[in-house]
C-alpha cells in the first residue's frame, strides 16, 4: 500500500481548517514560515501542500499580501421556497448558525400587520447569524406568532432550520411567500458582526411566508453583511431566476 506523500497529508489537514473556517473572516492563511514551522516541514514540502490546496480551488496566492481562502459559491435559488439554509446544504456548503437571541415577546407594529395578526401580540423572536468558512454572511431575525412559536420553543436552531422545525412539529408548510428588498445603511452593531464599516449600504430582504391556506406564520427580515454575497438575475423570454451568489 502506497504512503501517503506529507505534503498531501499537510493539504488535507489545512483543507479541515478551511472547511471549519478557522482562518477568520477574511480567510488569510498564517506566513509560510509560520505554517512550516506549525506542521514540522520544509518549505518547499509546505509549498506543495499549498500548491495542492490551490490546485483543488481552495486557495489562492495574492501578490504581496499572502495566501486566502477562496470563498466558496454560494447559490440560493429565490424561484423555490427553500430556505438559505435548506439551499446550501443541499449544494453541501457548510452553513453555520449562531444563534443571537430567542425569546417570546410582544410583536413589533409592522410586522404584526404582516401577520395579520392584532398588534403587540406575543410571538417567538429568533436573531441568527449565518456564516460560510468563518465568514459571516447573513443577520436574520425571523417573528413566529402564536401557535407556531409555542410548538417549536424548545429548537435548537444552531442545527434545525426554522420552517423545517415548523414543518415537523405542526404539519404546516410554506406554500408562497413575499419578498421585498431594500438598500439601508448597516447600523454599528450589524456591521461589527462582520468587522466592516457603519453605515456601508446592505441590501435588506424582507419575506413573508404563507401557508396552505393563505395564513402568514413567519415575518423574516435578512440582512447581507458581506458585498461578496450578491443577487444575479437571469432574464430570459419565458422566464426569470433570481440566484444568491457568494464570491
Amino acid at each position: 500500500m502506497a504512503v501517503e506523500p506529507k505534503y498531501r497529508r499537510i493539504a488535507d489537514a489545512l483543507a479541515e481548517r478551511i472547511r471549519a473556517g478557522d482562518f477568520g473572516a477574511d480567510g488569510a492563511l498564517p506566513p509560510q514560515r509560520v505554517l512550516s514551522d506549525e506542521y514540522n516541514v520544509t518549505l518547499m514540502t509546505l509549498r506543495q501542500a499549498l500548491k495542492a490546496l490551490q490546485d483543488d480551488g481552495l486557495i489562492e496566492q495574492r501578490a504581496g499580501r499572502g495566501t486566502f481562502v477562496v470563498p466558496p459559491e454560494v447559490t440560493h435559488d429565490q424561484a423555490n421556497l427553500r430556505s438559505l439554509a435548506d439551499e446550501l446544504n443541499t449544494q453541501g456548503v457548510p452553513l453555520r448558525t449562531e444563534v443571537l437571541d430567542v425569546q417570546t415577546g410582544k410583536l413589533p407594529r409592522e410586522v404584526a400587520i404582516e401577520l395579520g395578526v392584532p398588534a403587540e401580540a406575543a410571538a417567538l423572536r429568533l436573531e441568527r447569524l449565518r456564516s460560510v468558512r468563518g465568514i459571516p454572511l447573513l443577520h436574520q431575525v425571523s417573528w413566529v406568532p402564536q401557535p407556531w412559536a409555542q410548538a417549536i420553543a424548545e429548537v435548537d436552531f444552531r442545527v434545525t432550520p426554522l420552517y423545517g422545525a415548523i414543518g415537523e412539529a405542526t404539519g404546516t408548510h410554506p406554500e408562497r411567500a413575499e419578498e421585498a428588498l431594500t438598500a439601508e445603511a448597516l447600523s454599528a452593531g450589524l456591521a461589527a458582526l462582520n468587522s466592516t464599516a457603519e453605515g456601508r449600504p446592505a441590501l435588506v430582504m424582507r419575506r413573508t411566508t404563507f401557508d396552505g391556506t393563505g395564513r402568514a406564520y413567519v415575518v423574516d427580515t435578512a440582512t447581507i453583511l458581506d458585498e461578496r454575497l450578491r443577487i444575479v438575475t437571469d432574464r430570459r423570454t419565458s422566464e426569470v431566476t433570481h440566484t444568491w451568489r457568494f464570491g
